[in-house]
């Protein structure tokens, strides 16, 4: 358990750290923090190249399509800016039909 970057309380912390020489994320740190439902209460990303980006956003406003939950509100900071990235009319379509799902 660690405490949340953001908020108060905390989760359980996990991370990834990609190495730093090759791949897809040279260096990046992902860390996602779990609450006790089992979905991702917060994130935090470190850049590890040469120029520094970090960023730490929340995870809220969980909707259902189907059988995927998806979280539709991230709000944060950006190299200590603010950041709010969210998604809308989001939906999906399983592979054996012919109808959209919408998120609810």
């Amino acid at each position: 358990m660690q405490k949340l970057p953001l908020g108060n309380g905390s989760a359980e912390k996990v991370a990834v750290k990609y190495p730093s020489d090759g791949g897809y994320s040279p260096g990046d740190t992902w860390e996602l923090y779990i609450g006790s439902d089992g979905r991702v209460e917060e994130m935090a990303y470190h850049r590890g190249g040469a120029h520094k980006l970090e960023v730490f956003a929340t995870w809220a406003d969980y909707k259902k399509a189907g059988p995927l939950l998806f979280s539709l509100d991230h709000r944060g900071t950006r190299n200590g800016d603010p950041l709010h990235l969210f998604f809308s009319n989001v939906a999906v379509k399983p592979a054996a039909s012919n109808t959209w799902i919408d998120a609810q």
